[in-house]
């Protein structure tokens, strides 16, 4: 039998999104997790997550895990994140070309892998002092790499450092900047109002 001071580390198997509890295995089986147990925590808990902890029990004396610290540092990006972020690069892509006339394709293509990865890093950054409880990026920075390009990069950071993923106001503001990308590129591709406008204040400034 362990002692109290014994620690363990297993992997959630069983946690539903947003719940207050969920389910570890470990090397004697499952045990039980609760939210209010958690010493220390980044982020929601979430399944294939490691955890370390000590055995326990709770109010009614039925065992449990207990000072549980979550130790998973990131995700794994399935097929499924590539595809959804390519399908979403495809009308941007397409559009890149008939800016030709203000601005070069490969100039814009740097900016979005500069701002990706400038947004990439941030994430980590903030992630990084969320779990040492220092001071955060302001979500806003995070927003304006996002704005000015590195949308894309964002997406995939997110979901790989398990991060950001869980807030909806900060996914709804995320979602908006995305929707505006795909919608300033159908209005480049359909020649639309912005990009009509646009060519016809060069011809006055010309």
């Amino acid at each position: 039998m362990a002692s109290p001071a014994s620690t363990f580390e297993g992997t959630i198997t069983e946690w539903a999104p947003k719940s207050p509890f969920g389910y570890a295995e470990w090397e004697e089986g499952r045990v039980f997790l609760h939210i209010s147990n958690f010493a220390q925590r980044f982020k929601w808990p979430e399944v294939n997550d490691e955890v370390r902890f000590s055995m326990g029990t709770d109010e009614q004396g039925r065992p449990c895990a207990q000072n549980i610290v979550l130790l998973s540092e990131g995700g794994i990006l399935s097929w499924k994140h590539l595809v959804l972020v390519g399908l979403l690069l495809i009308l941007p892509g397409f559009a890149i070309p008939h800016l030709r006339e203000w601005l070069s394709p490969w100039w814009i293509i740097d900016v979005f892998l500069i701002t990706s990865i400038l947004a990439t890093v941030n994430l980590w950054f903030d992630k990084h002092y969320a779990k040492r409880e220092r001071s955060r990026i302001p979500e806003a920075t995070l927003h304006l790499f996002e704005l000015t390009g590195g949308w894309a990069g964002s997406f995939l950071a997110q979901r790989y450092l398990r991060h950001k993923i869980s807030k909806r106001s900060y996914q709804v503001v995320f979602w908006l900047i995305v929707l505006m990308y795909q919608l300033l590129a159908l209005d480049v591709l359909l020649d639309g109002f912005l990009i009509s406008g646009l060519r016809d204040l060069s011809v006055e400034q010309g």
